[in-house]
C-alpha cells in the first residue's frame, strides 16, 4: 500500500483513478495504457510495472496528467 506519495504500484494507481471518474480507454506502445475521464477530459498513460512501485517523477506526470490535486491522492492513502 502507497504512504504519501511513494510506493504507488500499477494496481493503486489504476484503483485510485478509477475512484476518480477514469475508465480504461486503450493500450498504447510498449507496455502503456491510456485512462481516460470524460468530465474532466484528463488523459493519464502509464506503464504496467506489476507489483514493482513507480518513481517518484513518473507518478508526478501522473497527477498532473490527472487534474486531481496532489493533496487528493496523498489523502487516498490514509483512508
Amino acid at each position: 500500500m502507497p504512504k504519501g506519495l511513494s510506493n504507488w504500484c500499477f494496481k493503486d494507481v489504476t484503483d485510485f483513478l478509477t475512484e476518480h471518474g477514469f475508465e480504461f480507454s486503450e493500450y498504447r506502445k510498449g507496455s502503456h495504457q491510456a485512462w481516460i475521464n470524460r468530465d474532466t477530459v484528463a488523459v493519464v498513460e502509464l506503464n504496467f510495472h506489476g507489483a514493482k512501485s513507480f518513481p517518484m517523477r513518473t507518478l508526478e506526470t501522473m497527477i498532473r496528467q490527472s487534474k486531481i490535486d496532489k493533496k487528493i491522492w496523498r489523502e487516498w492513502t490514509t483512508r
